[in-house]
C-alpha cells in the first residue's frame, strides 16, 4: 500500500516533502522494476526451483492429465488409525427413505400450516 501526497496539507515541510517524493518516485519505481526483472533473470538461468523446500507439499500440474490420476492423489490416503470428519466432496450420498418418511403427518399438512400461518397473521 502506498501513501498517497496530500495536496491540502497546511505545512510547508510536508509539502516540500511531498515534492521530492514527487521528483524522486520515477528513479524509485525503475530502479525496483529493474531490481525484480534482474531476480527474475537471475532465477531463470540457475534453472533452480525458486524454493528449495516445499513444506505444504503444493505441486503444480498439467490440466491434460487424466481423470484417474487426479482422484489419486497422496492426500486421499490418511495414516492407520485416522478417519475422515466429513464424506469426500465428490461423493454425494443419498438419504435413504424409508415408507414411514413419505406418509405426510397431519400437523405437517399443507392446509393445516396455511391456517397457521393466517391465525398468526391476524393477530
Amino acid at each position: 500500500m502506498e501513501m498517497l501526497p496530500n495536496p491540502q496539507c497546511s505545512n510547508s515541510a510536508c509539502q516540500d516533502r511531498q515534492r521530492e517524493y514527487i521528483r524522486m518516485k520515477p528513479a524509485k519505481d525503475a530502479a525496483a522494476k529493474a531490481r525484480l526483472e534482474a531476480e527474475a533473470e537471475a532465477a531463470f538461468a540457475s534453472n533452480l526451483p525458486v524454493h528449495d523446500d516445499n513444506e505444504w507439499n503444493i505441486s503444480v500440474v498439467d490440466d491434460d492429465r487424466s481423470e484417474a490420476t487426479i482422484g489419486s492423489t497422496s492426500s486421499d490416503v490418511l495414516p492407520d488409525g485416522l478417519v475422515r470428519e466429513f464424506p469426500d466432496a465428490n461423493v454425494l450420498e443419498k438419504p435413504v427413505l424409508s415408507e414411514e418418511s413419505s406418509v405426510v403427518h397431519p400437523i405437517f399438512d399443507l392446509d393445516n400450516l396455511r391456517k397457521q400461518l393466517e391465525a398468526l397473521n391476524a393477530d
